[in-house]
């Protein structure tokens, strides 16, 4: 090789070092934190993982029945960033703690909320060990909880204080604790505030634990997370009518319970609701500056 091609060579190296520099800005500012409160429900087939972001400060809601939850992390979050703030699971059945497994492998999970109750489950199990094996604070949820991050106000509506117990996160409790009905009817509901913008996360709530919360702080949500992927024995008129969502999202892939169910859907459409399904609209992203909102592009 004379030095002319050697030159060219360096060259070369040179020219493609500056693209991949300039590539890599280029990606870096894109994805750039900005001020706003941003809401995804992440596309997880039969499940739910809901991610809340802003900033750098992200708040991981459930993680679907598999690894699929990391996807919609890589799409969302900045490749650099490999830490969540908060977790909270709703409740452990499996389609919403098992992709936390693999969320906790792969990144820092700061503080960890979720019900007093646990299961005998593999999942489940498993999801506890990581959680120690990581030293993750654990914090159990509790009516009239509240949590603040980056402006963002998480309140707990659901459960009442005594359903559960710390002991659902020992290892090797391997038991339901707590739990005098299905494990639906204790998940954590939340109340999300950013400013003006208003989102209520109820979990697999059935229409006994809805009766519970109809008249209180319901009022003024924009945005509602349908209550078990859509089962008839959720989303109640009477529970419907006190929320009033302008938007209602449908976590849900395909399943042999019917879900999103016909009579849900009605309901929905009773009270002029706007509805999207994971199922059928991929992973949906909701944008707050505090005053507004609106669906990302």
């Amino acid at each position: 090789m004379d030095k002319y091609q050697i030159i060219r060579s360096i060259l070369r190296a040179i020219g493609l070092f500056i693209i991949l520099l300039i590539s890599l800005s280029f990606w870096m500012l894109i994805q750039r934190p900005d001020e706003h409160l941003h809401l995804v429900f992440c596309d997880v087939g039969q499940g739910d993982a809901i991610l809340l972001f802003k900033n750098d400060q992200q708040i991981l809601i459930d993680g679907g029945p598999s690894k699929q939850v990391l996807s919609c992390l890589g799409q969302y979050m900045p490749f650099w960033d490999r830490e969540l703030e908060l977790m909270v699971l709703t409740h452990p059945d499996n389609d919403h703690v098992a992709g936390l497994i693999s969320v906790l492998a792969n990144y820092q999970v700061a503080q960890f909320v979720g019900p007093g109750v646990g299961k005998s489950s593999a999942a489940f199990t498993e999801f506890v060990r990581q959680l120690e094996q990581e030293q993750t604070k654990i914090f159990v949820a509790k009516k009239g909880d509240h949590l603040r991050l980056a402006g963002i106000e998480l309140t707990v509506l659901w459960p009442e204080s005594g359903q559960g117990s710390d002991l659902a996160y020992q290892p090797g409790e391997g038991r339901v604790l707590g739990a005098s009905d299905s494990v639906n009817e204790t998940s954590v509901v939340l109340r999300v505030d950013f400013g003006e913008f208003d989102v209520l996360l109820p979990g697999d709530i059935g229409f006994k634990s809805e009766q519970q919360l109809v008249g209180e702080e319901l009022s003024g949500i924009e945005v509602f997370k349908v209550s078990h992927h859509g089962s008839k024995y959720s989303s109640g008129e009477e529970f419907l009518a006190s929320v009033k969502p302008a938007l209602a999202v449908i976590s849900v892939g395909k399943n042999s319970f019917g879900h999103p169910t016909d009579e849900v859907l009605s309901r929905l459409q009773a009270i002029g609701t706007r509805i999207l399904r994971t199922d059928i609209d991929g992973s949906i992203e909701v944008i707050s500056n505090g005053q507004s909102w609106w669906l990302a592009d």
